[in-house]
């Protein structure tokens, strides 16, 4: 069996994975960019890394993809899909406490009123917005994967009540003191009840613009909204204009829905929003960990077992 590795790695990482694969009697290839990944993926069973469509067009006998991601929705082309023979896993997870940590970070600047401190310093103000107490409040998770569950932890410790939606997780879970389905009721009861509301959940067509003007309208005017999965989730344009009108207290993105974000998009003009570049996942563990989780599903491929995240390809996560 031929693998190709396209990712990043160091060359002692790669010779890891490397000796992994030969100690089945395999073969491992590195390509250190897209070209030579389409040349050298063409014998391959086993893609781990990046895959675009000109690689995975050129390789007729993929059977697995690694994702480096944990988002699919811009890797989950036509081809992909209706390929029955190519299982494709992800990283799911993996990067769940720093992106609860990131969520966490955006909802408390929000809360006790940090911007306007922040962006007066250089005029040597001392001054600051309203603060707002989190203990003891409501907050909504859309999303129960690694992202809200870590969101829940931390929140758990300010005392919070919590409530989430989700369409697979509905099993009573810790931290999470009422789940529904993400049925637009149910969509409703969340953001009236919730003075912050967290975004965790996968960008798919049924999530697509899944908080528009007619949500926005829902929530209170003290509450926050924070979005750390993917862009396009929120409607820009209705937050936009919910900002401006007050109708929510604040916001936090750190993903968009064209990244990065144009110098003239109105984004960065709405008053009372934080907006960070697409970072939630990002650590010093980062590398360490997307490393350790290949090799450890390179070897369960090996030795004939399913690989860990395998994604449902139809629904998108």
């Amino acid at each position: 069996m031929k693998i190709l590795v396209h990712y990043p790695f160091t060359t002692q990482q790669v010779d890891e994975l490397r000796a992994i694969a030969v100690g089945d009697g395999h073969e491992l290839k590195f390509a250190e960019d897209e070209d030579a990944a389409a040349e050298l993926v063409t014998d391959c069973e086993c893609l781990l890394g990046f895959f675009s469509k000109k690689v995975t067009a050129a390789a007729p006998q993929l059977r697995w993809i690694q994702s480096f991601s944990a988002g699919m929705d811009n890797f989950l082309y036509p081809e992909i899909i209706d390929t029955e023979q190519v299982v494709v896993s992800n990283t799911a997870g993996l990067f769940a406490p720093q992106g609860g940590e990131h969520a966490w970070a955006m909802l408390l600047a929000l809360a006790r009123g940090l911007l306007p401190s922040i962006s007066q310093m250089p005029e040597r103000r001392w001054a600051g917005g309203q603060v707002i107490e989190l203990t003891g409040m409501t907050l909504g998770l859309i999303g129960l994967g690694g992202f809200g569950r870590e969101t829940a932890k931390r929140a758990r410790g300010y005392d919070m009540r919590i409530v989430g939606l989700d369409p697979v997780r509905q099993a009573p879970m810790e931290d999470i003191d009422e789940i529904r389905t993400p049925e637009p009721g149910n969509l409703d009861w969340l953001l009236s009840c919730s003075d912050a509301v967290v975004v965790g959940c996968p960008r798919t067509p049924q999530t697509y613009h899944l908080i528009g003007a007619e949500q926005l309208a829902i929530m209170k005017e003290t509450a926050y909204l924070i979005c750390v999965s993917r862009g396009g989730i929120i409607d820009e344009s209705a937050l936009i204009q919910a900002l401006h009108d007050g109708q929510i207290a604040g916001a936090g993105l750190d993903v968009c829905e064209q990244e990065p974000l144009p110098a003239d998009h109105p984004l960065w003009d709405a008053p009372n929003l934080i907006l960070t570049p697409h970072r939630a996942g990002a650590s010093q563990h980062r590398p360490r960990k997307i490393h350790e989780f290949f090799c450890d599903n390179l070897r369960r491929y090996l030795q004939g077992d399913s690989p860990l995240n395998i994604v449902d390809k139809a629904r998108g996560f």
